[in-house]
């Protein structure tokens, strides 16, 4: 293998690690849910609006991170070489799709989040609303959107050098 071959990334391997992570986390994220949810329930972790929200983000970054680590494994097992990178790159391209999406969506459905104006919750759904905590929500929000992203990336790393270093062993 010439030197140059060695060190190209291997787009179809990137490609097709990020299709294994959509499939996964589309696979897991009922399951991880049911079962962060159910733990907690058994724990007496509960509080209303904080304790689903706890558990939402629990199942969420499981789930991103179980998903990217079979993604990166994919990529890194594909590639057979420099797994780490390829395991990076996995959540790297869902992110700059998701952006694309998004900016998409900007573009084309601005009228539409106007028609979704008049709608108001019912009652005890606004009530419940009203009852949540305002003060430390940016802080919370800000935690959860950087783990979110962080996840991925450690599971897809994880995931590439664990491929790699099993697509390097040879019968």
């Amino acid at each position: 293998m010439t030197e140059r071959a060695e060190r190209g990334t291997s787009w179809i391997s990137v490609v097709l690690g990020w299709l294994a992570a959509l499939g996964t986390a589309l696979i897991l994220s009922g399951i991880v849910g049911a079962i962060v949810g159910t733990i907690f329930a058994a724990l007496g972790i509960s509080g209303g609006a904080t304790g689903g929200a706890i558990s939402g983000l629990v199942g969420v970054l499981v789930t991103l991170l179980i998903a990217f680590f079979i993604g990166g494994y994919a990529a890194g097992r594909m590639a057979s070489r420099q797994g780490v990178k390829h395991g990076l790159l996995v959540p790297l391209l869902a992110l700059v799709v998701t952006i694309v999406l998004a900016l998409i969506g900007a573009a084309v459905g601005a009228s539409f989040i106007d028609q979704l104006s008049g709608v108001t919750l019912p009652g005890p759904a606004s009530k419940a609303a009203q009852q949540v905590p305002q003060l430390g929500l940016g802080a919370i929000l800000s935690a959860s959107g950087i783990l979110a992203l962080l996840f991925p990336f450690i599971g897809g790393a994880l995931g590439g050098a664990r491929g790699a270093r099993v697509g390097q062993r040879r019968p």
